[in-house]
């Protein structure tokens, strides 16, 4: 039969048609589901000697052929009546993919070809009917996905050309088009792939200053612009060349937020730096001359860039200044003394690696690598003018990717929110070497048996249960980042930077935290950057951040949210009666703010009721809380001269949760999500206290706010995460102060949490945490499970951009990895949770997670499989140089000849990966 009998026929009376072969005309739907059945249901089969049970399960299977057939027949029908229904088009290819089965561990090679080829056809097709962009866009990006598998690699980077010039806006097809050159990179090299980057950078600028050309396309193609380069970097930094990397960044600030005074079209000076208005929503001048012969002098003077000693920017350059400037030598110079033999060659390259991560200069007297010294040509792709303010958000969200920093939720936006999930940006495990992948499984011991409880009624004491994993102890981070994270003290809740400070860095501490304090004083990203960046001050040098946190109020005295930011820094330091004075004088002070200013007074409140209430000053925290009500809150003083308030009064509570509910009802009619957030967490807070710790009144309490946040919008699902985040740590603190409560209750919340955020690793991670103590199901292991059946679904009916995730595939096998022989898990199991997240489309090339897989089999002693994953993982990931090395550092003790090392040595040259000493 011809494969085109699979498409939808124009023909009326074949409508209700369904042919019994398949798409190959080898097999019947029922041999095929019976093929994929078989193996489950042997078992059962020799069990069973009545005939009539076999006859059940044929019977079954017929009806599942049926239903099968009814599928296809009403997806032909509406395909007929509407063949311009993109959605109905990848219905039909999802359905194919079940019935085929493709994507199950068994789908053999010919049987994923047969696949791709009926869904090329299907989708070819689809192009014929489909007029409207997006919808041409989704069924490309299916279409390129099935190419792979059936097409040749000229092809495919042939229709890639056709695909962009026709949809040069969308950015899925980009990520698309850059995963497939990066992932293919064993047919060419590093620096053609970096050509690639850089065209596709050089022909969207063509079209960006085409005239005409709207200020809202050119927001659109910028941003593609950024995600570009951040690959790029990224590209450059896995291959070895941090230094061109870390330049490129450098470039893209520098330019992008330190030029100099703008000048008007008449040629005046206006004497304002672009930065000027950041944060203060005007729009940005649409009038700046930045020529690029300006920046190339700022380049090549060699003065201190941005991340840099003594950096002062581009924005005070003056031509000539370079030479009073010279920076220290370089440090990762090649020492006459470096061995060359393969057995210290490893050591060597890591050690001058290491030390060779920022750009060099001309003027080291001790450079003996000129690749380290980075040229005006080499980064001038990286002169983007950026047209909007909303822009420089981008910039900045990119720019913490590069440094693998968890994003700054509030400068997020829907398009850089995607690349949380992207395999190529999440790759910060690449540099990790976690003790737990290398060591193997043990039994527990007899002691620890004791500590499994077996009744939901019993209260387990986490405190002394040493068996329990660490709540806090899975190396990603994938949530909506708060003040709550970024101040997070150590054990008391999860930390948006610990595992960042606890991995190797491959963009320097220093570098990365001079580069922050610069934008941060400039204004780039308002009060919220600010505060991310005083955190992160405060886990890298906590010595100085009290003074940084003083200069920036002085720069902007009326900042609510920086007063908040610097209470925190005085809590986490435990300067507890310098924090409260300084949320009792911001409280006051607010009264004389403007209202827009007004509105973050309620975040010094928040702030004030979590420290007391960590504690486990419960009464306190009540009473400071019921002075917000007293004066009507943000309406009038919050000082008690003197009153003594009574806790129990109901009077006073009322009067709180008036006060609360109008601040809630006022910032959702101003659609300020985040901030109603606040008022609501502080009303759950509210209900708990008031009724003696009760989880069921706060859980009774939050149920009822949160549907103020059922909205498909992102502001308002950003909210819901934040708002179900506090709830978590509500019971979190409640739990670790050994309070009464049910493990059932809070599996129940969580795991509502996880369907409404299957990939949010704080919901994931506490899930895991709780039922640790109970060790009667796997239920971890079910509802990841369950998630990712659910994702699927969501794909198919294009729900979820994020079905695919690379953090949830990480988390799958992290928990295989914790769980322990108790509760089934060994070796095979492990290996198989390993193989089903790298045989998934959104892990498929995640280096880390290759490397992870490495270190578990050689950690439990079987080099013939470590050296089988090592071979495919440089397949997977060509241009990720921290896999070659793994034979040097960990087969090179007699499982790998020096013949063999020797050919990986000349793989690595050959794909042009940076080596800085010759072998």
């Amino acid at each position: 039969m011809d494969r085109n009998a699979v498409l939808p026929s124009r023909d009326a009376n074949w409508a209700d048609f369904v042919p019994v072969q398949t798409l190959t005309g080898r097999e019947s739907y029922r041999d095929r589901h019976h093929d994929r059945r078989r193996s489950s249901q042997s078992s059962v089969a020799e069990e069973t000697t009545d005939g009539s049970s076999t006859d059940k399960d044929g019977g079954r299977l017929l009806a599942h052929d049926n239903d099968l057939q009814q599928e296809r027949a009403n997806l032909t029908r509406n395909l007929d009546r509407n063949p311009a229904n993109w959605h109905a088009w990848l219905s039909l290819v999802a359905f194919q993919d079940r019935v085929d089965g493709f994507g199950l561990p068994d789908s053999t090679n010919t049987k994923r070809r047969s696949n791709a080829e009926v869904g090329l056809a299907i989708y070819e097709k689809a192009l014929g009917s489909v007029i409207d962009l997006e919808g041409r866009a989704q069924i490309y990006l299916g279409m390129m996905s099935k190419a792979l598998i059936f097409w040749e690699r000229d092809k495919i980077s042939s229709r890639w050309k056709t695909i962009l010039s026709q949809c040069p806006l969308h950015i899925q097809l980009w990520k698309k088009y850059l995963d497939f050159h990066q992932s293919t990179l064993s047919g060419s090299t590093l620096e053609k792939t970096r050509k690639h980057y850089l065209d596709s950078v050089a022909d969207l600028q063509k079209q960006k200053i085409h005239v005409g050309c709207p200020r809202s396309q050119q927001s659109r193609i910028y941003t593609i612009q950024i995600y570009i380069l951040l690959r790029l970097s990224l590209l450059l930094n896995e291959g070895g060349y941090s230094e061109l990397a870390v330049a490129t960044w450098q470039a893209l600030l520098e330019f992008g937020f330190n030029s100099p005074p703008r000048i008007s079209s008449s040629g005046s000076n206006t004497g304002k730096s672009p930065t000027d208005s950041f944060g203060k929503g005007q729009a940005v001048d649409s009038v700046i001359i930045k020529t690029p012969s300006t920046f190339e002098q700022f380049w090549d003077s060699e003065v201190p860039r941005i991340g840099e000693l003594n950096a002062r920017g581009w924005f005070n350059f003056k031509d000539g200044e370079g030479e009073q400037w010279q920076l220290s030598s370089a440090k990762g110079t090649i020492s006459e003394d470096d061995s060359t033999t393969i057995k210290s060659w490893a050591e060597a390259e890591r050690r001058v690696s290491d030390s060779s991560r920022v750009p060099a200069r001309t003027t080291d007297e001790s450079l003996s690598d000129p690749f380290r010294v980075v040229l005006f040509s080499d980064v001038q792709v990286a002169m983007l003018e950026i047209p909007t303010l909303f822009d420089h958000n981008t910039l900045l969200s990119a720019f913490l990717r590069f440094c693998y920093l968890p994003p700054c939720s509030d400068l997020s936006t829907t398009k850089t929110r995607l690349w949380d999930s992207d395999q190529f940006v999440q790759n910060q495990t690449l540099y990790d070497h976690p003790g737990w992948a290398k060591s193997s499984l043990e039994k527990l011991s007899t002691s620890e048996l004791d500590n499994v409880y077996l009744n939901d009624g019993i209260t387990p004491d986490p405190q002394h249960d040493t068996s329990l994993p660490h709540a806090f102890q899975f190396p990603l981070n994938n949530y909506e980042i708060s003040s709550d994270s970024l101040f997070s003290s150590s054990g008391q809740w999860f930390s948006a930077f610990a595992s960042w400070m606890d991995r190797p860095s491959q963009t320097p501490k220093w570098f990365v935290l001079r580069a922050l304090q610069m934008l941060a004083v400039k204004g780039v990203g308002g009060d919220c950057f600010a505060e991310y960046v005083l955190a992160f001050e405060l886990q890298n040098s906590p010595t100085t951040v009290r003074n940084s946190a003083k200069s920036l109020l002085k720069k902007r005295p009326s900042s609510l949210r920086l007063y908040n930011a610097m209470a925190l820094v005085e809590f986490r330091l435990g300067y507890i009666e310098a924090a409260n004075k300084v949320c009792n004088t911001a409280v006051q002070m607010s009264n004389r703010l403007e209202d827009t200013a007004k509105r973050d007074a309620i975040l010094l409140w928040r702030s004030q009721a979590w420290q007391r209430l960590a504690v486990g000053q419960a009464e306190i925290t009540l009473e400071r809380l019921l002075e917000y009500g007293l004066e009507g809150g943000l309406e009038g003083t919050t000082e008690v001269n003197g009153r003594v308030l009574d806790s129990t009064s109901s009077a006073a509570h009322l009067r709180l949760r008036n006060a609360l509910t109008a601040g809630r009802d006022h910032m959702l009619s101003l659609s300020l999500y985040n901030h109603a957030v606040y008022f609501s967490d502080l009303l759950v807070l509210a209900e708990y206290l008031t009724n003696d710790l009760c989880l069921e009144a706060a859980l009774s309490s939050f149920n009822t706010h949160v549907h103020c946040f059922h909205e498909k919008t992102t502001p308002a699902r950003v909210a819901e995460a934040l708002f179900r985040q506090s709830f978590a740590r509500l019971l979190f603190v409640h739990t670790m102060q050994k309070h009464p409560y049910s493990p059932s209750f809070i599996r129940s919340f969580l795991a509502e949490s996880i369907a409404v955020f299957p990939h949010n690793t704080i919901f994931l991670s506490l899930y895991a945490w709780n039922e640790s103590r109970f060790r009667i199901e796997d239920r971890v292991r079910g509802i990841l499970r369950e998630t990712v059946l659910a994702n699927r679904q969501r794909c198919e009916q294009n729900e979820d951009d994020n079905c695919d995730h690379i953090i949830t595939q990480f988390f799958a096998v992290y928990t295989d990895m914790q769980r322990g022989l108790l509760l089934g898990t060994n070796n095979n199991a492990i290996r198989g949770t390993f193989e089903r997240a790298l045989s998934s489309e959104g892990a498929a090339h995640g280096a880390g997670l290759w490397k992870l897989y490495f270190l578990f089999e050689h950690g439990n002693g079987n080099v013939e499989r470590a050296k089988e994953v090592f071979w495919r993982a440089v397949g997977a990931c060509p241009w990720a140089k921290e896999i070659y090395m793994l034979a040097f550092e960990f087969l090179g003790e007699g499982e790998m000849n020096e013949g063999d090392l020797r050919a990986v040595y000349d793989l690595m040259t050959q794909r042009e990966l940076r080596i800085r000493i010759a072998l």
